[in-house]
């Protein structure tokens, strides 16, 4: 009796003690959850940011990689159409998102008398974005030769095909279609009310559209908005656990452990709104395509007004967006981009531009002409950069304060180059010694070979 009366004391011990312990254990997790929700508030970054990456959004992808001119023969003359009422590249990425892609592609050419047969053909309705991007961001099936990139689209008057053209290479392929319909587009394009003359002229990196004559382009006007730095350090590191360093020269960096940091603009810096934001992450440098993915889950991320943002250029582990105003891009503090993600072995890099072009100002009919390109482009050979240096060509937006209001910009229409790797005005390339930059290619050229 005593043996069995100490172990039922036992074990009624035994069993208040664990009881005991579970309920402390209980207050200190939950004091511990409610004191830590950084921990929860930074759950994306505890991952691998490039495997979250991986959720991708298609509606965005659609919306950032809209083509962003269109061209189409009228009377037998090729012109650069727009309307903005009826968006002509707007509607083909609307209807791509109905369509099956089969698993079918072939390449009918890869010459350059075939691909300008093409370019300059009547009966074709063009399409092009102003740098490659792959077939496998738009399309599910696999590719056995790699990621091909195309910039130009060509449709057909048929539904069943389209044709992807590589300006760069000249390479033309031709891909099967189920369930497509693009008659809206062509009822767009014979209707689109402003129309262009252009021709296609082969630069460097491949084909710009070249004016033919002058052309007077609208000056629109924009009241613009940015957020406060406490909106971005919020979205990108979080409401706690982040700190704070000021340099000498007075530019403030906030970090959040130790492999995330923003860079935000110095304190009174007129005009510039820029920012750095690093992850630093050690992984391999992606893919093209998972590049031209990965960049749009960061633009995401960072919290811009995404309406008008676009895909612009993608080089050298770089993927830059601009927005697109009246279907010509923008170009900030001269020749910046609102986004530029950069991808390396050890980290990503945005930077990016805090302008919002919030509110239009109804149209006063300022204009401002611009010369033919080839006009253009004869000023800059005699200035020193010659035709075959220059890798693109386009029409865009310079942002000009206005001086009746501090948040009111004019967005003038300029010549933009791209020549040694760098987009300037054509005003800012005549201000350049053309020498330096040529040196310099031609150091880097020789250390390579």
């Amino acid at each position: 009796m005593i043996g069995m009366k100490f172990k039922f004391k036992f074990s009624d011990l035994f069993l208040e003690i664990a009881t005991v312990f579970v309920i402390i254990l209980s207050i200190v997790l939950w004091i511990f959850i409610m004191t830590s929700d950084q921990r929860f508030s930074h759950i994306n970054q505890t991952q691998p940011v490039r495997q979250q990456a991986k959720t991708r959004n298609s509606k965005s992808l659609y919306d950032l990689y809209i083509p962003t001119n269109a061209y189409g023969f009228v009377d037998g003359k090729l012109y650069r159409l727009y309307d903005s009422k009826n968006n002509l590249p707007f509607e083909f990425s609307k209807e791509l998102q109905n369509i099956k892609v089969e698993n079918k592609i072939k390449k009918v050419s890869s010459d350059r008398e075939s691909y300008e047969n093409t370019l300059n053909n009547p009966d074709l309705i063009q399409l092009s974005y102003p740098d490659e991007i792959t077939f496998g961001l738009l399309t599910k099936f696999k590719m056995k030769k790699g990621n091909r990139e195309f910039n130009r689209i060509f449709i057909p008057k048929t539904n069943k095909w389209l044709y992807l053209g590589n300006d760069q290479n000249t390479s033309l392929y031709r891909v099967s279609l189920k369930k497509a319909n693009f008659n809206t587009l062509r009822h767009y394009v014979k209707i689109a009310k402003n129309k262009e003359a252009v021709d296609f002229v082969r630069l460097k990196s491949g084909y710009s559209a070249f004016y033919v004559k002058s052309e007077n382009w609208n000056v629109y006007s924009y009241l613009t908005s940015t957020q406060s730095d406490s909106y971005f350090v919020s979205r990108l590191l979080g409401t706690s656990g982040v700190t704070s360093r000021t340099n000498k020269n007075g530019r403030t960096t906030y970090s959040y452990n130790y492999y995330t940091r923003l860079r935000v603009p110095k304190t009174g810096e007129n005009n510039h709104h820029d920012y750095l934001y690093t992850h630093y992450e050690k992984a391999k440098v992606p893919t093209m395509t998972n590049q031209l993915f990965d960049s749009v889950y960061y633009v995401h991320r960072l919290g811009l007004t995404e309406q008008d943002l676009r895909f612009f250029d993608a080089d050298k582990n770089s993927v830059r967006y601009t927005n697109y105003i009246e279907g010509i891009p923008v170009f900030l503090n001269d020749h910046d981009l609102q986004v530029d993600t950069k991808f390396s072995s050890d980290s990503v890099t945005i930077s990016f531009n805090s302008t919002n072009f919030q509110i239009p100002i109804p149209f006063d009919g300022q204009t401002e002409t611009l010369e033919s390109t080839y006009d253009m482009i004869s000023d800059l050979s005699k200035h020193g950069l010659h035709q075959s240096e220059i890798e693109r060509i386009m029409v865009g937006f310079k942002v000009e304060s206005d001086k009746s209001h501090n948040n009111l910009v004019n967005l003038v229409p300029t010549y933009y180059i791209k020549a040694f790797g760098q987009w300037k005005s054509k005003s800012e390339w005549l201000k350049e010694d053309i020498k330096l930059y040529q040196k310099l290619e031609e150091n880097t050229e020789n250390e390579v070979k």
